[in-house]
């Protein structure tokens, strides 16, 4: 079974900056997004009711400019190949809440 959730990593944004991607992709596709601060920008999670590609999780990432290094690395990666980690140099990410 494919994943339904396609992984965004943006460093380096405002927190409006990564709203404004989230109404984006919310006006643009049949999904939720969960938004995560992290120690140096945001993730962005797209969760989908249905399995996505491989396909179709790059074209995704491309088209919502994911991180260049991440995209380079999860094509050289087997399986999984979309990894967003919640843990990393001993900083957790924190889920944003709409107010």
């Amino acid at each position: 079974m494919m994943p339904n959730i396609v992984g965004i990593d943006k460093d380096h944004i405002t927190l409006e900056e990564a709203t404004a991607l989230r109404d984006t992709i919310l006006q643009q596709e049949h999904c939720q997004v969960l938004l995560w601060k992290t120690q140096h920008g945001f993730h962005l999670e797209l969760v989908y009711a249905e399995s996505v590609s491989k396909k179709r999780n790059f074209m995704l990432r491309e088209k919502y400019h994911d991180c260049p290094e991440r995209m380079r690395i999860s094509r050289l990666r087997g399986d999984p190949y979309d990894v967003l980690f919640s843990i990393k140099d001993g900083h957790w990410r924190e889920l944003i809440h709409d107010e």
